[in-house]
């Protein structure tokens, strides 16, 4: 590139005197595919290319974790800062109907409404499954949520957000033994009465697999203080990506979790590979094989855009030990962790109570 050319191109246009612009780790904005944080001035992810959460006419200013508007309206409003441990509100569900479309004035409605763009509202149709789009903190705001949607010919319904009940964790399975009737799941952690046993489940009981993904984001901030100032030292950033499945039978309320970095694949026999990513996808085409009526649902990463409306990501921020370099000097390092466990959780829950009120509709 010539003199000229950086002229006239804007990225040189600045000023002799003029700084890298620098930003706090509250400024930052969490991607929502990948959890990485990024610089507020950037539209899309500088890890994974995904677009970025803005907020309207604040680019930059919004805390990590925080709702994409808290303050657009009275009712969705007053639940987008809702954490999913919270087990005080309640959830609004749509149940999209893809043979039945609304207008788009309607979709624009709902878009204003829910703080759900359209072009998400449009993926939830295509897929014509039940997803909740919000949370409400009393009957009556859950109530006129749900009539206003009803009203604009979309179907959905409401209940309290403690039926999922959080706090109770599936089960971790460490290895599956399969027989023609059934399979039987080993716990994984020692083998007691403390973990549950083995319980042999036959094909025809299994009537839901929630796949997902469980991503943590570490970043690590050293830092030396000495009479009272702070001098930054080392910045380390760690993330991790690991592949889940839940199994729910209709007996099972906290379900079992198969972990791909902690399952034993030998259940897989002959058709064992060399990597956890194909014997995971191994796995789930056995188990989809032999039992056709469980409900299949991998569409979480897909919906996390629209449930961070619902269960937001909430960093935890906690300083480690201080460790003394010298005359005066202390070192110490702020450790910020971002997961999406509980989110992955409480929509695993949500599936299966789904699943269950479908079936015992068809009874």
């Amino acid at each position: 590139m010539t003199d000229g050319d950086k002229a006239a191109s804007p990225e040189f246009d600045l000023a002799p005197e003029a700084k890298p612009q620098s930003f706090t780790r509250a400024e930052m904005i969490t991607c929502d595919a990948c959890l990485r944080a990024n610089p507020p001035t950037r539209g899309q992810c500088l890890y994974c290319g995904a677009n970025l959460p803005v907020v309207p006419g604040e680019q930059g200013s919004q805390p990590t974790g925080e709702a994409k508007d808290s303050t657009a309206g009275s009712t969705a409003g007053s639940t987008a800062g809702s954490t999913a441990n919270a087990g005080d509100g309640y959830y609004i569900v749509l149940t999209p109907n893809p043979t039945n479309i609304p207008s788009e004035s309607s979709l624009a409605e709902v878009e204003a409404l829910l703080h759900v763009t359209t072009t998400e509202l449009r993926s939830l149709f295509d897929r014509g499954r039940s997803v909740p789009v919000t949370r409400a903190s009393t009957t009556g705001q859950a109530s006129g949520l749900t009539d206003k949607l009803q009203a604009l010919g979309i179907e959905a319904y409401w209940f309290r957000d403690d039926v999922l009940d959080p706090n109770v964790l599936p089960k971790k399975v460490r290895a599956l033994e399969f027989t023609d009737e059934g399979f039987v799941p080993f716990p994984a952690g020692p083998v007691g009465p403390a973990s549950g046993g083995r319980i042999a489940t036959r094909w025809g009981d299994l009537v839901l697999m929630v796949a997902g993904r469980l991503l943590v984001n570490r970043v690590e901030v050293e830092e030396r203080r000495r009479r009272g100032r702070a001098q930054p030292l080392d910045t380390r950033e760690l993330f991790s990506d690991e592949s889940v499945l839940d199994l729910y039978t209709q007996s099972t309320d906290s379900g079992w979790r198969i972990s791909s970095r902690s399952f034993d694949f030998s259940c897989l026999g002959s058709a064992k590979a060399m990597t956890a990513f194909e014997n995971f996808t191994g796995l789930l085409n056995l188990l989809r094989s032999h039992a056709p009526n469980a409900e299949f649902d991998d569409s979480y990463v897909s919906l996390r855009p629209v449930l961070e409306n619902v269960w937001p990501l909430e960093p935890q921020t906690r300083k480690g030990e201080w460790r003394r370099s010298g005359a005066g000097k202390v070192d110490v390092a702020t450790v910020t962790t971002t997961d999406n466990e509980a989110q992955f959780n409480c929509y695993s829950r949500l599936c299966h109570r789904l699943r269950l009120r479908a079936l015992e509709g068809r009874e």
